[in-house]
């Protein structure tokens, strides 16, 4: 964290490392999610050759060398960059060209912020995105999540949050004839905790899906949210380095799995209400959202006792949404993004209860 009296060199300085902090955490994750689209999208091709569109991640696919015939670890990686880097690309073309605007505006330097958001906004998407979604999302990432609140550090929530909920909502059935959205429910994310809700257990069995294959994110879902190993990677680089707090992220943690065993003991006897914690959080993109989108230092809470609220709150609506609204089986968007928006109340809240607790003990 950058302390408040902290010289600008120093901050400077600080806001760098935390960047680079961020970005190297992200690897693994990035890594994971190269290997998992690939290996979705071959197999999904291989069971089902029509499903194959020929688009342009198809023919990057071909170019690449990557075979639909008893594929290998290459074949995987090789599909998996040619569906990751093309939109990837594309959020930092559009990035860039948005900061450029906003530098040129306001005369000042382009904030290298936005390589960041444009790599988590292209992790929380699926593979199939279309090109324009990818568009209008970082466009308001960048505009409405970070230029219009002032630049870098000054917005009160996540920008690549901001992007991805504004193409959820504004694409909410965008769900195309492509491989890669085998076992999806549209940029909700894995249609896992849909089959668990519908079948139960046996359903997630017959569906292939077991809790190692879903820990190392060997399971349909949006690029980098699938694998639960990669984000523990990160954030344990991030944990060790003060970027996160570990409140926050105990917070949620403790959230998911009390609500969700509450569900449990008392919940119906059918559906998502009866899905252990473990399942919550293997299954969607929570715990990718708990690292790096509610632990993002300047769209979460900044006081100790907020950060273990707004924790607690974002774990239990994940689960109360899932139960409450199986057409929305993720749920880890809607959830963060009210998490970020109460965070500053929720802080405000608190700093008002310790002034009036000191003024009751110095009367």
């Amino acid at each position: 964290m950058v302390s408040p009296f902290a010289t600008p060199a120093n901050a400077a300085d600080g806001y760098r490392r935390i960047f680079r902090l961020r970005l190297l955490a992200l690897l693994p994750v990035s890594i994971a999610a190269v290997f998992n689209t690939g290996y979705q999208y071959l197999g999904a091709a291989g069971d089902n050759s029509t499903l194959v569109v020929n688009d342009l991640r198809a023919r990057l696919a071909t170019l690449l060398g990557a075979s639909f015939d008893d594929p290998g670890v290459y074949d995987f990686i090789a599909a998996g960059l040619a569906h990751l880097v093309p939109v990837l690309l594309l959020a930092l073309v559009t990035g860039g060209f948005w900061e450029r605007i906003i530098a040129e505006q306001r005369q000042k330097p382009i904030e290298s912020g936005f390589i960041l958001i444009a790599l988590l906004f292209t992790l929380l998407l699926p593979g199939a995105v279309p090109f324009f979604h990818v568009v209008y999302g970082m466009s308001f990432a960048i505009l409405l999540g970070k230029g219009i609140f002032g630049g870098e550090g000054k917005t009160f929530i996540s920008p690549a949050l901001l992007g991805m909920a504004l193409v959820q909502v504004s694409f909410p059935s965008a769900v195309g004839q492509h491989p890669l959205w085998e076992g999806l429910a549209g940029y909700a994310g894995s249609e896992a905790i849909a089959l668990f809700d519908r079948g139960g257990a046996a359903a997630l069995t017959a569906a292939n899906i077991d809790p190692w294959s879903a820990f190392i994110g060997a399971v349909a879902g949006t690029m980098g949210t699938t694998s639960v190993l990669a984000v523990a990677l990160g954030a344990a680089l991030l944990l060790l380095n003060g970027v996160i707090s570990w409140r926050l992220l105990s917070a949620q943690l403790i959230g998911l799995a009390v609500v969700a065993s509450l569900f449990n003991l008392f919940g119906a006897d059918t559906g998502a209400a009866m899905m252990p914690a473990y399942w919550h959080l293997l299954l969607g993109s929570f715990a990718f959202g708990a690292v790096f989108v509610a632990c993002d230092p300047v769209a979460s809470c900044c006081t100790n006792p907020g950060r273990w609220i707004q924790g607690f709150l974002v774990g239990a609506l994940v689960v109360l949404i899932r139960v409450a609204n199986s057409t929305h089986p993720d749920a880890v968007i809607p959830a963060l993004l009210l998490g970020s928006i109460l965070a500053p109340l929720i802080d405000h809240a608190v700093i008002a209860w310790n002034i009036r607790g000191r003024a009751r003990r110095h009367v």
